[in-house]
């Protein structure tokens, strides 16, 4: 008798094991197919004069959107999403990018233990080789360029600082499966003397960064015949929400991923550090015209320190009981977790455990912009836990 327990206790995990080495096994997608393309904006306002180009400010840009009928399965792998759409004049620019977002992905997503906060340590494979594993992943974007006349709502994403635009590839899939156009872009790029991301000293208080997103913001509009668009950021990102659209009414609703601001308490810290959410916030005392939900991870079931000084027609603060690391709200952070057991990974259950709750993130997203295309009628500040 025992032994048969023992047998379909087994058995059990070995089912266990199987229906999780699959992101789609905990990303639920709806009732859509995704169509990925990318396309190429230049910017007429701002220059750009690097590598051998020279010539207006380039945008990167990637959407995924809702394919109505199509049976295709050819989907794109992770590493397709590292490239774009050029033309000859941006080679060498598109190159250096794909550089920076292998060595990004690297140093935030493979070096870290996340037990202990020492180095991981893969056996046999080099980080390089690590990734290069990551990037045979299959998603579920399929090539398709032809969006056409349609209704969908719009989202706009912004990665932040630092960030990689197809950081939330899966959060887009999810969305266009669901009936939104998603739409990212290559809001940071290499300059002269700059760290990557980094704009150079005489243009870095000029408003670029907040213009560079509603550049962006324009073009998503453009692609549906909807009137509701809708901003997600995460980090720096999700500050650029504050700063770009105070007084914007084309925007119906915003999602902030943890802006890092949340968990001080010192004002002066913030005006220091953050001097553009500083003086929206507090010194201009912005109305936002749109329900805002803000996201992090404070273990505590109230409004956001600082950020309970925004206001807006209605606020909700979700938090979450448990640790839930800062690149946790991002979809590549898990995806060495569905290597199997190619490589060893000592902290392999932390990933385990946030996966759920990124899911729950999504969710908790998605009621949050449906109410508004609904005009539901919510609380005008709630707070919210959100747990698995």
């Amino acid at each position: 008798m025992k032994s048969i327990i023992i047998i379909c206790l087994g058995f059990l995990q070995c089912i266990r094991i199987n229906a999780q080495d699959n992101l789609y096994d905990f990303v639920k997608l709806g009732d859509y197919q995704v169509g990925y393309m990318d396309t190429l904006i230049l910017d007429k306002k701002y220059d750009y004069i690097n590598y051998d180009y020279k010539g207006q400010k380039p945008y990167f840009v990637q959407v995924w959107h809702p394919i109505i009928k199509n049976n295709k399965s050819d989907y794109l792998k992770v590493k397709n999403f590292f490239t774009f759409k050029q033309n000859p004049d941006l080679k060498t620019v598109q190159k250096q990018l794909t550089v920076e977002y292998k060595n990004l992905f690297i140093r935030d997503y493979l070096t870290e233990n996340l037990k202990n906060g020492k180095e991981n340590n893969y056996g046999k494979y080099a980080y390089e080789d690590v990734l290069d594993l990551i990037g045979e992943l299959e998603t579920r974007s399929i090539p398709d360029s032809t969006i056409g006349d349609i209704n969908f709502p719009v989202i706009v994403y912004h990665n932040g600082s630092q960030g990689h635009p197809f950081e939330n590839f899966a959060m887009a899939e999810y969305f266009a499966s669901r009936g939104f156009v998603f739409v990212t872009a290559s809001f940071e790029l290499q300059f002269q003397n700059c760290s990557f991301g980094m704009l150079p000293f005489e243009r870095f208080h000029n408003g670029e960064y907040e213009e560079s997103l509603r550049t962006i913001t324009d073009f998503a509009n453009s692609l549906s015949n909807s009137s509701s668009i809708f901003f997600i950021g995460h980090s720096l990102g999700a500050q650029m929400g504050l700063r770009a659209f105070g007084q914007d009414t084309i925007i119906k609703g915003m999602v902030s991923l943890e802006t890092t601001i949340e968990f001080k308490t010192d004002y002066e810290v913030v005006k220091d550090r953050w001097p553009e959410v500083y003086q929206k916030v507090i010194t201009e005392k912005v109305n936002y015209p749109f329900p805002i939900l803000f996201c992090a991870a404070t273990g505590e079931k109230k409004p956001f320190n600082f950020l309970e000084n925004v206001k807006a027609p209605q606020i909700t603060y979700a938090s979450t009981k448990t640790e839930f690391e800062h690149n946790a709200y991002l979809s590549i952070f898990y995806l060495r977790y569905f290597l199997d057991n190619k490589i060893q990974q000592p902290d392999k259950e932390i990933l385990e455990n946030r996966l759920p709750l990124y899911i729950k993130h999504l969710d908790v997203m998605y009621d949050f912009i449906v109410g508004i295309v609904n005009n539901d009628k919510k609380a005008n500040i709630e707070t919210v836990f959100i747990e698995e």
